[in-house]
């Protein structure tokens, strides 16, 4: 077996790992710097919300400042990189490294003023996710992950729960930006509920995947993810020692358009559950 390259290193000497942290505090600057803006009403119109891409989409001028800060950082650091960020798409030339970088995911969640939003900062190196980093900059928990080295918040280590049977699981989930899909998700948690012993609708995929890798949920799926999304909250989850999976259980790529993260013996209960769902057919 090839071994894996060690993190890259920055020219002042930060790893990967160091650098994306960094990359999450400018961004969390300026998301702090505009929270006051978030509370009361008339809050959609001092952000700039606006949609785009879909009906549910939407965006704010905050998601842009966020972005900004964030690349300067990161290109800074690593100028030959390859970045794609949600807001501004894909920067650099052909690296095997790349860099997702999510500004604020859980836009709705921030224009509304409520507090579950996270920044997402994932570098993918020869196709493999190896670093993950995600921001609350409400709660002020920073969740850090890399390929050997486990998952941490705020420096104290992390596993996913060790729950084993699915009556006792939480589940969190999504609906997403397709409006037919999510009609058939809300089937299935309707079948799924009672086999579960509570769930919970997010508003943040990153968050909700980054949760279960920390063992307050068991299991996090959603049928409609970017890879701005799931980048860095797939290694948190893989170094707590669970498992993310496309719905169908195969491989997750940057391509992948659904998840399935958390626990392992939840994650197999829960692929076992929804076997043959027009849900998890649609999400394929």
């Amino acid at each position: 077996m090839t071994e894996r390259p060690a993190l890259p290193v920055a020219s002042d000497g930060s790893d990967a790992l160091q650098v994306a942290v960094r990359v999450a505090q400018a961004a969390g600057a300026e998301i702090e710097r505009r929270l006051p803006d978030t509370i009361g009403a008339g809050a959609k119109e001092r952000l700039g919300l606006t949609t785009k891409g879909g009906w549910n989409d939407r965006v704010t001028e905050v998601d842009k400042a966020a972005e900004d800060a964030a690349l300067a950082v990161l290109t800074t650091a690593f100028p030959h990189h390859e970045i794609v960020g949600e807001e501004s798409g894909a920067h650099g030339g052909d690296s095997p490294y790349r860099w997702y970088v999510d500004p604020i995911d859980g836009t709705r969640n921030f224009a509304s003023g409520l507090p579950h939003i996270c920044v997402s900062v994932g570098l993918w190196a020869y196709g493999e996710p190896t670093v993950g980093v995600l921001l609350d900059p409400i709660r002020r928990e920073t969740f850090t992950a890399a390929t050997g080295r486990g998952t941490a918040i705020n420096g104290a280590p992390v596993t996913v729960s060790d729950e084993s049977r699915m009556e006792e699981a939480l589940l969190g989930f999504d609906i997403g930006y397709k409006g037919p899909e999510g009609k058939l998700l809300l089937a299935a948690v309707a079948e799924l509920w009672p086999g579960f012993q509570s769930v919970r609708m997010m508003g943040s995929a990153a968050l909700g995947i980054t949760y279960a890798g920390c063992g307050r949920l068991e299991l996090y799926a959603h049928h409609y993810v970017q890879p701005w999304d799931i980048a860095a909250a797939i290694v948190v989850v893989r170094e707590a020692g669970g498992i993310a999976t496309e719905l169908n259980g195969g491989p997750l790529t940057p391509e992948s358009r659904s998840i399935a993260a958390g626990a392992p013996r939840i994650h197999e209960q829960f692929l076992e559950a929804t076997a043959g769902s027009l849900w998890r057919a649609s999400a394929s």
